[in-house]
């Protein structure tokens, strides 16, 4: 019994650092960051979104200086956290 609750405190703690930390996936909208609504998202759009800046350059996939909406919805899909299954707990 103790190990299910070991593993449910872990995984809550878990959850809550990919849903609060947002450091490897954007927060927010290609159209809000997208300021000049010109299609693309510069380095300089980015800056308001820590994850999106941090990671630029891998999301700019054809390296021309922006963030296309295609290249951002890759980048949004490739940043996400994979989940993993859940485990079964063992009888004790």
């Amino acid at each position: 019994m103790k190990q299910l609750i070991m593993f449910a405190a872990t995984a809550l703690v878990a959850g809550s650092v990919f849903a609060g930390g947002g450091e490897t996936m954007a927060s927010k909208s290609f159209e809000s960051l997208d300021k000049n609504a010109d299609g693309r998202i510069t380095a300089s759009e980015s800056v308001v979104d820590k994850g999106l800046a941090a990671e630029f350059a891998t999301a700019d996939a054809n390296s021309d200086g922006a963030v296309s909406k295609e290249e951002f919805a890759k980048w949004q899909v490739a940043a996400k956290p994979q989940s993993s299954e859940p485990v079964e707990p063992r009888g004790e």
